[in-house]
């Protein structure tokens, strides 16, 4: 049998997983890195953060640092341990051949943070990334390209199973009187300053 992906809904409920040795090795312990680093964070505001968790626990509050501390220390340690659930999930499971729905949810949920750590630290940006052929990281960089590609399959899988829109619904949605400011926003939430 030839596999174009390499995971895939079965019937009777999962997924069947199809990875190389050094693919499952990657995936069990990239996960366990990250976690090491958000074992050792405290309830500082994002700015003293180290720069590849900050797109993982962006700030609410750029430019208010009273709210913003307000806000870290009541939400920063729940979130860290929903990122680490996930990761700690992906690394157990990564020489599973098959996994069940919360398991994969919680892989596409790694997959996100993985690539927003790597993406921080390599300074990649939205752009097509090409990969660079002399960069001191190019061990990194395939290794986002990767994560990348297994978490577009895992979403086009979850996408599978969503069911058929109903005709109309969209019409049954309020207009948003609000708007998204001038600009539009960045990638953590912020307004955009508008084009002059």
């Amino acid at each position: 049998m030839s596999w174009r992906h390499r995971i895939r809904a079965v019937r009777g409920g999962g997924y069947e997983v199809r990875l190389a040795v050094e693919e499952r090795a990657l995936l069990s312990a990239l996960p366990l890195q990250l976690v090491s680093l958000l074992d050792d964070v405290g309830d500082e505001p994002t700015g003293g953060l180290p720069e590849v968790l900050r797109r993982l626990l962006p700030p609410a509050y750029a430019t208010d640092p009273d709210a913003e501390r307000a806000f870290v220390s009541m939400t920063r340690q729940d979130l860290v341990e929903h990122h680490r659930e996930s990761l700690e999930t992906m690394s157990l499971t990564a020489k599973a051949t098959r996994l069940d729905d919360e398991q994969l949810v919680a892989w596409l949920a790694a997959l996100n943070d993985l690539r927003l750590a790597l993406g921080s630290m390599l300074g990649a940006t939205e752009d097509e990334v090409e990969l660079p052929m002399d960069d001191a990281h190019q061990a990194e960089w395939i290794a986002y390209l990767y994560l990348g590609g297994l978490q577009s399959e895992l979403i086009d899988i979850l996408e599978a199973t969503l069911p058929d829109p109903i005709p109309g619904a969209d019409d049954l949605v309020p207009d948003d009187h609000w708007g998204e400011p001038p600009g539009g926003l960045r990638w953590d939430g912020t307004p955009q300053p508008r084009d002059r």
